[in-house]
Formats: structure tokens, sequence, C-alpha cells
């Protein structure tokens, strides 16, 4: 009898083990891991002025930084509660899903594929794309015949809407903005696509380049980006309103002025 009571207690112990290992655990909610963290961290650009960039004493300046420290404020007091990740265009969506970000400042435009593996705040700002050339290029249209090397940032929306505006052109990818300038500058390409907002943030630092003086040819929206699910859903709701008060009460449009004269 002895014998039976034993082996019904461990088979008891064994079906609560495999019915434990069974259940999926709840993620924890975002807002409350960061709050417990006492900081947020931000996955932002290093290379986007004037959105986000590395000073000459190596700090992140830029809008999206300004953006950043204002959630920090707002959620914690502290603009400073708060820390950054180095991303770029092709590892930003990998970095924020693999729980090395908390959310995604990095001119990220708002897109259906994008929203399909990333859950996105309302826009914090619009720009569209259009060309960034030489400064003695006489390139003045979209369908100009010396318009035939297209460069674009690897991760971006810019390839699709090259290939959709600028059918004509062939395209190579470069994975830093740096690396594109430097094509630009010695001819292997005849212009570098992207946003406006990030080319004119180049030609400040560069007066021997100039962007395109054509219609911009797509809209971006930029968003904040955060890993897709319930976990993220409340910190979401909280930036969203975070945002629409900064557009509502003119933060937003001072930051404009500030980084986009």
């Amino acid at each position: 009898m002895k014998k039976y009571i034993i082996l019904s207690v461990i088979i008891v112990a064994i079906g609560l083990i495999i019915s434990g290992c069974g259940k999926k655990q709840k993620p924890m909610d975002l807002y409350d891991m960061v709050l417990d963290r006492g900081k947020i961290v931000v996955g932002v650009k290093e290379d986007a002025k004037p959105f986000g960039f590395l000073n000459s004493n190596e700090e992140y300046e830029g809008f999206d930084i300004d953006l950043a420290k204002q959630i920090a404020k707002e959620i914690f007091g502290d603009e400073n509660a708060i820390e950054f990740v180095p991303v770029n265009a092709s590892n930003r969506i990998m970095l924020l899903n693999s729980g090395q970000a908390d959310m995604i400042i990095a001119t990220m435009t708002i897109t259906s594929q994008r929203a399909a593996v990333v859950d996105f705040s309302v826009p914090y700002y619009y720009t569209g794309q259009t060309l960034l050339l030489n400064k003695k290029s006489s390139i003045s249209t979209l369908t100009d015949n010396n318009l035939k090397k297209v460069g674009v940032i690897f991760g971006s929306t810019a390839e699709k809407m090259v290939r959709m505006a600028i059918p004509q052109c062939m395209i190579t990818g470069y994975k830093t903005y740096t690396d594109a300038v430097t094509a630009l500058k010695e001819n292997e390409i005849d212009a570098i696509a992207t946003d406006e907002a990030i080319l004119f943030g180049i030609t400040m630092d560069d007066k021997s380049l100039k962007i395109i003086n054509a219609p911009k040819y797509s809209k971006e929206p930029y968003g904040i980006a955060f890993r897709k699910g319930e976990e993220t859903k409340r910190l979401r709701t909280i930036i969203d309103k975070i945002i629409t008060d900064m557009n509502d009460d003119g933060r937003l449009n001072s930051m404009k002025r500030k980084w986009l004269k």
C-alpha cells in the first residue's frame, strides 16, 4: 500500500511539472520593467545628422535624441534617465526584437511591411525622399539621362521608392551614410536617395554637396518602434500621449526649428 502511495505522489508531481512546463509564461509589462530599471533604453543613430549623431565630444545629439530625453523626463522627471544604443537601418529591428532596446527612435518610416513585425507610435515627424548630388552635378530631374547610379542605405525604404520613382537607375546599397557620401564624392554613384531631412543634415557639414531642386517623390512619417505584443502596449499608449501633447503645445515645432532651421 505504501508503494502505491509513493507511486501516486510521484505521478502527481510529474503531472504538475509537465503542466507547469506547458504553460506559456506571460511576458512582463514593458512599462513596469522600465520603471523598475529606472531608465529607458533607446536605439538611436550615430550618423544621421540632424536627427541622431555623435558630436565632437562623442555625445549623442539631434532631434531624435531630444525627443527621447523628453520621453524620459515625462516618465521619470529626469531627461537623463536614459541609455542610448547605437543602431542603423539594417539592424535596428533585430536589436529591438532581441530585447537590446525598449524602443527605436531612429528616423524610422512607418510602413505596412514594418508594422507587420513591430508596433509604431503615432508619427512625430514628416519628411519625403529626394536625391543628394555633387554640387557641380547638372542633374535637375528624376528623368535626367545622366542619372544612372543611385546609392541607398541597406534596410531603408529608399530602395523600394527609387525602383518606383526612378526605374531606369542601377541601385547600390551602403551600410552607412558616410560610406554612401564617400562613394558619391568619388563619382562611383550619381546620387544618394533618402529622406530630405537626413540629406539636409549632410549638406550642413559638406558644402560640396546639394539636394536636387525637384519635388520630393514620397511621404515619410517617422514613428517610434516597439516590440510587437501586449507587453509594450501600455508604454506605447503613454508615449503616444507624450508625442500628441508635444505637438499640441509646440515643443515638437521648437525642436524642428532647433535642428532643421
